[in-house]
């Protein structure tokens, strides 16, 4: 409903929901009760996956109709190599290297240090990919 009066809604809803989310994701790693753990991550729980109906509407938006397969399919591709290779990869690569020295909170720190930064990281171009988007999505092919 937002993107009828902006395009830009597109981008800045994922933002505003990634920006959010990092500090309850920074709490629920340092935080020592389960309870408080459970606590913490709903509001991450319910806002993880804002970005995907927005980006998919976007990605469609920029590309003609007869782009538009191709273009998810590419979009996915990404996705799930960064999300899905890269993301568990490097956590358990880090939780490896902290290991000798914090032993078994290693997992919890290499969580720590590589989560609530991707989710920074990705609301931060979300937000800049907004300063054009506008722009972008009125020179797009019919």
């Amino acid at each position: 409903k937002l993107a009828v009066k902006d395009k830009r809604w597109y981008a800045w809803l994922p933002t505003i929901a990634g920006f959010i989310c990092v500090p309850f994701l920074v709490a629920s790693f340092l935080a020592d009760d389960v309870y408080i753990v459970l606590s913490l991550t709903v509001i991450p729980g319910l806002l993880f996956n804002v970005y995907l109906g927005t980006t998919i509407a976007t990605t469609h938006s920029l590309v003609g109709a007869r782009m538009r397969a191709t273009a998810s399919a590419i979009l996915f591709l990404i996705l799930n190599i960064i999300g899905l290779g890269l993301g568990p990869s490097s956590v358990g690569l880090l939780s490896d290297y902290y290991e000798p020295s914090m032993g078994v909170e290693s997992l919890r720190y290499a969580m720590l240090s590589v989560i609530p930064a991707a989710v920074f990281l990705s609301a931060a171009c979300f937000f800049f990919a907004a300063k054009t988007l506008r722009q972008d999505v009125a020179n797009a092919p019919a």
